[in-house]
């Protein structure tokens, strides 16, 4: 084999190098943003659902509220209507 040859086989190598490792830095730079982006999204959705439970729970105390307070007006009409009757 001449020196040139070497040389071509050389440079030929260090392509293939390049045309494999390319994709693959390019491939492992996507993963990591997405791994990035997707625990994010996670810490978000937690916080969500943490927002989520207090305004349901929020809801359902007004709703207790408003059941006693609908309760006790009951019982005052059905008094008024004992007395009139």
């Amino acid at each position: 084999m001449q020196e040139w040859d070497v040389v071509g086989v050389m440079i030929a190598l260090i392509a293939l190098m390049t045309a494999v490792v390319t994709p693959i830095v390019k491939l492992t730079h996507a993963i990591t943003k997405l791994t990035t982006s997707l625990d994010d999204m996670e810490k978000g959705m937690q916080q969500l659902s943490a927002n989520n439970r207090n305004a349901h729970e929020r809801i359902w105390d007004y709703s207790r509220e408003q059941d006693a307070k609908l309760g006790d007006h009951e019982t005052r009409i059905r008094v008024m209507e004992e007395e009139l009757a």
